[in-house]
């Protein structure tokens, strides 16, 4: 499940942690992450450990990593380079091909960044909680709490997609992003419309309704076009 307590910071490092021992050949035990990330008393806590857990969960959902009592990364080599924010939306782009097979609520969790900012073509919803529920996939699973909600928020804040204002939030790709993975283009040239429908619209949502490059995105790309 995606809509869990998580902030970012701490999928990020988890998932790095793993990886590097993947790399390694060797699976990372949910007992030695405890003795990594938590203070070193002995018997760790239920509360104490659940922050993990969730990131835990979230990342397998994500389908980052595999595992139950030890975990793997699954990272493909060729996106190892990748900042871990690009590599967290292409995941969603992946599971959005197998969303049959996905539990609505994570439908919802991968679809709320295109349906409420990307595809209508706008930045900013003052009341993300209520236009959430609005859609018709938070009303075939009755809805979705603020907390969810709110933890949706905090990961776009971290993945650098925006700004949290109140209960809104604001949508602005950040430069860095788009950076990463605008230089991933493999063509030596090409058209502004092959590079936004043929890339950057496969690693995350980028295109409006109108299939023009939607005002989210359109401010991070004019920084990186600004002369040196």
């Amino acid at each position: 499940m995606l809509f869990l307590t998580v902030y970012g910071p701490e999928l990020e490092s988890l998932f790095f942690y793993i990886h590097k021992f993947t790399y390694k050949d060797i699976e990372v035990s949910r007992e030695q992450l405890y003795s990594v990330y938590l203070p070193h008393s002995l018997p760790a806590s239920k509360g104490q450990t659940k922050n993990i857990d969730d990131a835990l969960h979230y990342l397998k959902s994500a389908r980052l990593i595999a595992g139950d009592k030890s975990y793997v990364s699954l990272l493909q080599e060729r996106n190892s380079a990748l900042p871990f924010s690009a590599l967290l939306l292409h995941q969603f782009r992946e599971l959005e091909s197998i969303s049959l097979h996905l539990p609505v609520v994570d439908c919802l969790y991968i679809t709320l960044l295109e349906q409420l900012y990307v595809n209508p073509n706008r930045v900013w919803v003052s009341d993300v909680h209520a236009a959430a529920n609005q859609l018709e996939l938070a009303r075939q699973i009755g809805g979705v709490s603020q907390e969810k909600i709110n933890a949706w928020r905090r990961v776009m804040e971290f993945l650098g997609l925006g700004y949290r204002i109140g209960n809104g939030f604001y949508c602005l790709y950040q430069p860095e992003l788009l950076y990463s993975v605008v230089r991933r283009w493999e063509r030596t040239e090409g058209t502004l419309q092959e590079l936004f429908e043929n890339h950057l619209q496969s690693w995350f949502p980028c295109l409006s309704t109108r299939g023009e490059i939607a005002l989210p995105v359109a401010h991070g790309l004019e920084q990186l076009a600004l002369p040196c």
